[in-house]
């Protein structure tokens, strides 16, 4: 019970965070598919923001310690 709590609050967790930086709470299309699209491409936007920062910092690390050397 307590892991699916800690689960459901991981999921709703992302939902807010595409609501609050993503507009997925702006989305008005009318067709079902239509929304259901919408949605799947902000997902997408989210995934592919992640990776660029953890591709980011990576980057940054190898720099800083390039010059360190």
């Amino acid at each position: 019970m307590n892991q699916d709590a800690s689960e459901r609050n991981a999921v709703e967790g992302k939902f807010g965070e595409g609501k609050r930086k993503y507009g997925l709470d702006l989305i008005r299309a009318r067709l079902q598919e239509t929304s259901e699209t919408v949605i799947a491409l902000q997902f997408l936007i989210m995934n592919l923001g992640r990776k660029l920062r953890v591709l980011f910092f990576k980057f940054l690390q190898n720099t800083i310690l390039s010059f360190d050397n």
